[in-house]
């Protein structure tokens, strides 16, 4: 079955191109016309900053819109970067979401950069991650979401280290009016979101409340629930100026640990935070902008527990009775300021540049073995050129020169030549350097806990008995050098578009943990090759399918990051609306054997298939759908562990606007 679906995959490009060749014909009523085809073509704005039509953007993107999220039965947004080529998508410890893309990922999704309307949602805690849970966002608010699938840090700094993953939320000015949705399933799914959209003179609003809540994995103390609260108003100040303003706020909780394991035993981890940003836009004319962003935000988590008696895992205590209180309470708090101007050099060049100014705290007794928060400082100059070399050629030459506090200063450059033969085809050819800086634990852990004996053991109170990590710092950013070449054809009579990327990344300095207690070190390298694309054809208004495939080998000194990313992947996705305005779409994915890095072990290879069945009405005043999901029609399989078995969900939505 695995031999005869790669067959496939890797025969239908060819397939294609013999489509491509065969002649056009007269296209029958209900089809998509040129037009509607081009009407349809994004522009990005992810890759440079430069807002890009797509065939001129320095790099492969992937656009997930407003349509693909709703049709995908998606219940959050991580399931949606399973349509995206040469990702990997699982559930970890906790019910912790984590996202890839060509592997070298463990629970923490560090070598990804993620905006929400320009903001990072980077935590700095421990060793850094994504914590998908708490994004304060409800997926029907999102307008879409560019994935830049490539290193970016010319554009976006060091956490662009493997890709850019940027989500617009609509202007409220498309949200008026109120929304409600509730989302009820087995396994404990139940999800509401309650949205109200006004106006008042040049102002537009949008407060979003939601909540979301599960039982996690099957015989696990995984079920979370999460609550929050978002805001977004635009104001025009004048003919010129534009403001933005959001805040958002969250509280979750979520099980940890396991029945029965005295180093690890069940707790709840409770979460909260906000953020509160403001963007500032002046107009020049249609080629030049001037931009100011500023966020604040702050999160923090309590997890208090006790273990006891003969440890062994994770906690190696002496064998005899004694009680350890383990204080895991964090914050995290980031401020950051960017100024970005863009302007038109010549008739033929435009040009970005601006600057950030970051600062960072994480207070963690646990992390640091203090209270005193751990801070760090980042600085930012940044710049990129589009260059119209020739009516046919583009080029795109960029940089990124980024100061640490601990990590020191580099330069991140990237060159990318765009040659066009004609309107329709795209050819593209570069090379870039990206960073990833060392989290303040893998720079300053001092993990240690103390014990207090339970009579009579001669143990006085609270003394020292094990230190699990102790970095001793000094540690350079990990650096990946990549090449690609890159094909973007659109074939406007047959309503394709084809999208492929090679890539060669040269991973050197990998930040991987050794001895006991434990450290980081700069171990390891990896040489990542392999090639994916996507196919996307819509050949009527009412029909639209996607085919992803990715093929990847990794070539490692470290057996775990060779097998950190399957080597075969592919994804096919049909969305069909059926007579009587029905909807019905299906996701099928086949993913290779892989195993993900940290805590985790080898996993099978396993196919997944996905069904939504939705009704759109109306009925006077109102407009609503009602829809109905089933994740994984297959056989249970395996998420992030051999022992996380993802069985099948079902779960019903109904939404209304008025």
């Amino acid at each position: 079955m695995k031999r005869n679906h790669s067959r496939l995959a890797g025969l239908l490009p060819v397939l294609s191109l013999a489509l491509f060749s065969a002649p056009s014909v007269a296209q029958p009523s209900g089809e998509a016309s040129e037009r509607d085809f081009l009407d349809e073509l994004p522009v990005v704005l992810s890759a440079s900053r430069l807002v890009q039509p797509l065939a001129d953007a320095p790099g492969a993107v992937t656009i997930i819109d407003r349509d693909l999220i709703k049709a995908s039965g998606a219940r959050e947004i991580v399931d949606l970067f399973r349509l995206v080529p040469g990702f990997q998508v699982g559930m970890a410890y906790g019910s912790a979401p984590v996202v890839a893309y060509h592997g070298l990922a463990d629970e923490y999704s560090r070598h990804m950069q993620v905006l929400v309307d320009g903001r990072s949602v980077y935590s700095p805690y421990f060793l850094g991650s994504i914590t998908w849970n708490n994004l304060r966002l409800s997926l029907d608010d999102i307008e879409r979401i560019e994935v830049l699938r490539g290193s970016n840090s010319a554009a976006y700094g060091a956490n662009a280290f493997m890709g850019v993953i940027n989500i617009v939320t609509r202007h409220p000015s498309q949200s008026q009016g109120a929304y409600l949705s509730a989302t009820q399933g087995n396994q404990g799914i139940g999800d509401q979101v309650l949205r109200y959209g006004g106006s008042h003179g040049d102002l537009h609003y949008r407060i979003t409340a939601g909540r979301r809540s599960d039982n996690g994995f099957a015989n696990f103390h995984d079920s979370r629930q999460a609550g929050y609260v978002a805001f977004r108003g635009d104001m025009r100040l004048t003919a010129q100026d534009e403001l933005q303003l959001q805040f958002g706020a969250n509280r979750s909780s979520a099980g940890a640990g396991f029945a029965g394991n005295s180093g690890d035993p069940e707790r709840t981890l409770n979460e909260k935070g906000y953020f509160a940003q403001a963007v500032w836009r002046r107009s020049f004319g249609p080629d030049e902008e001037l931009m100011l962003n500023a966020y604040h935000m702050e999160d923090e988590g309590s997890e208090n527990y006790m273990v006891r008696g003969s440890i062994r895992n994770p906690f190696p205590f002496p064998p005899t009775l004694l009680s350890a209180v383990v204080d895991a309470d964090r914050r995290t708090k980031r401020t950051h300021l960017e100024l970005q101007h863009i302007f038109r050099l010549n008739p033929a060049a435009r040009v970005v540049w601006g600057f950030e100014q970051r600062h960072e705290s994480v207070a963690s007794r646990l992390m640091f073995d203090t209270p005193e928060p751990q801070t760090t400082n980042l600085s930012r100059l940044f710049g990129n050129l589009e260059w119209r070399l020739a009516p046919q050629w583009l080029l795109n030459a960029g940089a990124m020169l980024e100061k640490h506090s601990f990590a020191g200063t580099d330069l991140a450059p990237r060159l990318m030549l765009n040659f066009q033969p004609s309107p329709e085809h795209t050819i593209r050819a570069g090379m870039s350097t990206a960073y990833r800086n060392p989290s303040l634990a893998e720079e300053r852990a001092k993990v240690r806990y103390y014990i207090t004996a339970i009579p009579p053991a001669p143990f006085p109170p609270l003394q020292l008995v094990q230190t699990s990590y102790n970095a001793s710092g000094g540690l350079q950013p990990e650096r990946i050098r990549t090449g690609e070449l890159s094909y973007l054809g659109e074939f406007r009579n047959l309503g394709l578009t084809a999208d492929a990327r090679a890539f060669h990344e040269n991973v050197s300095r990998i930040i991987d943990k050794t001895g006991s207690p434990a450290n980081f070190l700069n171990r390891h390298r990896a040489i990542v090759r392999g090639l994916e694309y996507q196919l996307r054809w819509k050949p009527t208004r009412d029909t639209l399918v996607l085919l992803n495939h990715t093929r990847t080998r990794i070539a490692s000194d470290d057996d775990r990051i060779a097998e950190s990313s399957p080597q075969r992947a592919t994804t096919l996705f049909l969305s069909q609306t059926l007579p009587g305005g029905w909807q019905l779409s299906l996701t099928h994915h086949w993913i290779g054997q892989m195993r993900w890095l940290g805590w985790s072990n080898p996993l099978p290879w396993h196919r997944r298939m996905d069904l939504r069945l939705a009704y759109p009405f109306r009925s006077g005043p109102f407009k609503g759908e009602a829809a109905i999901v089933t994740q994984n029609l297959t056989a249970p399989y395996s998420e992030f562990r051999t022992d996380y078995i993802f069985e099948r969900r079902n779960f019903a939505t109904l939404s209304l606007e008025f």
